[in-house]
């Protein structure tokens, strides 16, 4: 007998699936729990036993199931395997549903982030590139429509914008989404021009943009003055004199966390995800903490700072109350730093950068104070140069930095000081400002 809408309403579950017949290979099976979905069961060629589901009932009604179980009956009729052919359907809804080369970009850049473990502000800055550049231009076309021309104009364009840097980034981007295309079946690889090798997509060089930075003595030391005199919120003013001394990225100092510090020993252990590296890294449990030695006059500064900011959290907790896409922000904001400096009368542009003290120091440590390049670069959580690079390259080379940084900071201070005849007679000159008899006074304000 051939199931009816009633006795299928009427089927209770038991301890065990089991199904009911409708004939001609087609099954209503009841699951332990209560839902009913419908089986068709055949032999394929290779002579096994095959079961493929067709739906769910009620979704999919009686007449439903008997409808897609001919059509499978008449796939077996034709020596095609119901199974495959089905698998062959899907795929190409797939395809149909990414007909347009934006609807494939967005499924290339889902499946990168998740598969190369991309931070969230990476994942955004690729997405942001492809909606400004990629999309208008290319966007609403099918991507087996797009012609080598197409491609070529909307990187020229943007590479004679003066973006030539967004055009090279782009390209990287266009030639994966191509590459993704090919393995969802949208293109054949030979249709793939994006591949490398293939077609001619050279654009023009990006021009190399350093970091605005100090190297003259005289302007170093005058850099040093206008610091200690800077009248702007404390937790900033500490920030900021401190910088300079420690030379590390800007990110990981405004990010510096009470637990990360140990006074007493003199170190700032910067854990991986404060560090510039993949994400994939970070998240690996391989990556090494780096280990930052620090001058006495940087712990002589945490020590005031820690009476209105410690024990605990962010070193330096934001000045404002700055709501982002994940709630408030703990810290100081990416552009507090050079905002500060801006407020100094120095511009961030071509006078001196956040980032700048960086190559402030690993110019003037080694041209100054003759400091090898390889303990510089440590201090700075470079790559290393060697053949065989970090996996084998440990030494951290601690007792010599913590040489290097207080050298360091004792020169930024002579400087400051005049203590240091130089010849660069082109740096401003202003009434100095005592830094300590200014921080306590605005840490008297805020406790």
């Amino acid at each position: 007998m051939r199931l009816t809408v009633k006795a299928i309403e009427l089927a209770q579950p038991a301890a065990k699936e089991y199904l009911l017949s409708d004939g001609n290979k087609l099954y209503l099976r009841v699951h332990p729990r209560g839902s009913k979905s419908w089986q068709f069961n055949y032999t394929n060629i290779e002579g096994k036993r095959v079961k493929l589901t067709l739906g769910t009932f009620p979704e999919t009604s009686l007449a439903s199931a008997r409808v897609l179980a001919a059509e499978q009956r008449e796939h077996l009729a034709t020596g095609k395997d119901p199974r495959i052919q089905k698998q062959e359907e899907q795929q190409e809804a797939q395809r149909q549903a990414l007909a347009t080369f934006e609807q494939v970009a967005r499924e290339w850049h889902a499946h990168a982030k998740k598969v190369h473990e991309w931070s969230e502000d990476y994942s955004q800055k690729i997405l942001r590139q492809l909606e400004l550049h990629a999309f208008p231009k290319l966007g609403r076309h099918p991507i087996g429509s797009l012609n080598r021309l197409d491609v070529l104009q909307c990187l020229e364009a943007i590479s004679l914008a003066g973006t030539r840097e967004t055009a090279i980034r782009l390209r990287e981007s266009l030639q994966r989404v191509f590459a993704r295309a090919v393995t969802l079946g949208l293109l054949e690889p030979g249709q793939n021009y994006m591949a490398k090798g293939v077609a001619d997509f050279k654009l023009r060089s990006p021009i190399v943009k350093h970091y605005a930075t100090i190297l003259e003595p005289a302007k170093i030391g005058q850099l040093m003055r206008d610091i200690r005199g800077y009248t702007g919120h404390y937790i900033v003013c500490c920030a900021l004199r401190i910088m300079p001394y420690v030379f590390q990225r800007p990110g990981q100092i405004r990010m510096m966390e009470w637990e990360q510090l140990d006074l007493d020993a003199g170190v700032w252990i910067c854990p991986p995800r404060m560090m510039k590296m993949r994400e994939a890294h970070k998240n690996s449990g391989q990556a090494a903490s780096h280990v930052v030695p620090l001058p006495t006059q940087v712990i002589d500064i945490l020590h005031q700072l820690h009476t209105v900011t410690g024990p605990v959290g962010p070193v330096f907790k934001s000045v404002s109350r700055r709501r982002g896409k994940n709630g408030y922000s703990r810290y100081i904001s990416n552009n507090t730093m050079n905002s500060a400096l801006r407020a100094l009368g120095y511009d961030t542009q071509t006078d001196i950068t956040g980032h700048g003290f960086r190559a402030m120091a690993r110019t003037l440590i080694r041209e100054r104070l003759g400091w090898d390049r390889e303990m510089i670069e440590k201090h700075l959580a470079h790559v290393s140069d060697e053949e065989l690079g970090e996996a084998y390259d440990r030494t951290r080379f601690i007792e010599q930095r913590h040489e290097m940084a207080q050298a360091w900071a004792d020169y930024l201070d002579q400087l400051a000081d005049r203590k240091i005849p130089v010849t660069d007679d082109s740096a401003r000159s202003v009434t100095p400002n005592p830094f300590n008899s200014h921080i306590s006074n605005q840490a008297r304000i805020l406790q």
